[in-house]
């Protein structure tokens, strides 16, 4: 899978505060309390105790502070600031020497009982993540669950490049663990069989997974009775007896399309000849269509020991 899953754009936008934040996410989240007044005013200057503030609400919030909190949006420095009794201006001058910041960082986590995360915690996100991923496969998705789980139990967002290889090795432990879960669906006796699927008939000239994906798209007597016909062949290798309890159903629904839609000749391309079986495990692969009648299908990654030798359909 690949480990370069954000665009920079991505990044500025993941690394910064939301452009916008609604009200009551300002009220829920900037509102300051009694002990974080009491944290705040260890400092003196408006725009020192600005900066601070605005910090805390930011790891309470997003579960990380910016670097550059100017970019706050000006509702919430202007909400935060009048709580404080300072211009929002004043937030200008804070920030000009860095170890200054991190310093008060340090001090907020320690007010909001936040800590960096240590190898344990990164090892069990990544079998969090593991399990999360057989559900769901889109990166970004992954990434925001991450965010949340750490956030909620308070440790501080590590950087954008730890967490996209924690989400890489996530997707493919769920890859792995797919066609572990699939592989013995499939028998050797089936493999002629799935073999047939992408071999072209020589009359029509088109292949039988082709001739399946083709949908109806009338009620008509001649269309009703081809697609009972594919059910009937269907039902005839047993795919009817496939059992998928053990994925998750969006795990089920993101698998879908692989098949329908992939190319014959790039489906020939992952698949070898019957010689190759014995010599590489079986990976299922269910497809049906997005609308009408269910197809499934099932193909299996060739050895890399050998090269396919079917012609393209």
């Amino acid at each position: 899978m690949p480990i370069g899953l954000l665009t920079a754009a991505d990044r500025t936008r993941l690394n910064g505060f939301p452009e916008q934040i609604p009200h009551e996410d300002l009220s829920a989240f900037f509102l300051l309390s009694e002990a974080d007044h009491g944290a705040i005013n260890q400092h003196r200057e408006a725009h020192t105790r600005l900066g601070f503030a605005l910090q805390l609400c930011a790891l309470r919030y997003v579960g990380f502070a910016p670097d550059e909190l100017q970019t706050a949006p000006a509702a919430a420095v202007e909400y935060v600031a009048q709580q404080l009794g300072v211009a929002p201006q004043a937030l200008a001058a804070y920030g000009t020497r860095r170890p200054t910041r991190t310093t008060h960082f340090q001090q907020v986590q320690t007010h909001l009982h936040f800590r960096l995360a240590t190898p344990l915690d990164f090892y069990a996100l990544q079998t969090w993540l593991g399990e999360r991923a057989l559900e769901h496969d889109k990166p970004m998705l992954l990434l925001q669950l991450a965010c949340d789980k750490l956030r909620r139990e308070h440790i501080v967002r590590p950087g954008l490049t730890r967490l996209e290889r924690l989400i890489a090795t996530a997707r493919q432990q769920a890859h792995d663990e797919t066609w572990r879960r699939l592989t013995p669906l499939v028998t050797t006796d089936q493999h002629p069989w799935l073999d047939s699927l992408l071999q072209p008939d020589v009359q029509p000239g088109r292949t039988i997974l082709n001739w399946l994906r083709r949908e109806a798209t009338a009620h008509t007597a001649t269309q009703i009775i081809e697609t009972l016909q594919k059910v009937a062949f269907l039902l005839e290798a047993r795919v009817d007896t496939w059992d998928l309890a053990g994925l998750n159903p969006n795990r089920v629904k993101w698998l879908a399309p692989l098949g329908w839609k992939a190319p014959t000749p790039q489906l020939q391309r992952s698949s070898g000849s019957s010689a190759n079986w014995d010599r590489c495990s079986s990976t299922p692969r269910l497809t049906m269509p997005p609308s009408g009648p269910s197809v499934l299908r099932v193909s299996r990654r060739r050895s890399s020991a050998r090269p396919s030798k079917r012609r393209p359909g």
